[in-house]
C-alpha cells in the first residue's frame, strides 16, 4: 500500500492517520529507507507496511477522513498533531 504524504505531515502524522499510532513511523521510515526524524516533503509517496497497531484509531482517523498534520509557527516549530475537536473525542 502507498501513501502520499500531505503538506504539513511529519512521519509520526502519517502513522497516526494510516495505524492509529505515532510508533508505526518505526516501521514506515524503516520499509521507505529513511530516518525516523526526516520530514517528507508534500507529495512524497511511502510505501506502507501491512502491520497493524491501534486497529480503533485508525478506524477513527479512516471512517472520519481525519488527516493530521503537525501545526507548526513562524519559526517552524511543531505544535500539536490534533486541534480541539480531536481531543474531545478522545479524553
Amino acid at each position: 500500500m502507498k501513501q502520499v504524504v500531505k503538506d504539513g505531515q511529519t512521519l509520526a502524522d502519517v502513522a497516526v492517520q494510516e495505524f492509529g499510532s505515532w510508533e508505526a513511523m518505526i516501521a514506515i521510515a524503516h520499509k521507505n529507507g529513511i530516518s525516523m526524524t526526516e520530514i517528507p516533503q508534500a507529495g512524497t509517496e511511502l510505501t506502507m507496511p501491512d502491520e497493524v497497531w491501534n486497529r480503533m484509531m485508525q478506524n477513527y482517523c479512516r471512517d472520519n477522513d481525519i488527516s493530521p498534520a503537525t501545526a507548526r509557527d513562524r519559526s517552524g516549530f511543531r505544535l500539536r498533531i490534533f486541534g480541539e475537536e480531536f481531543m474531545e473525542t478522545f479524553k
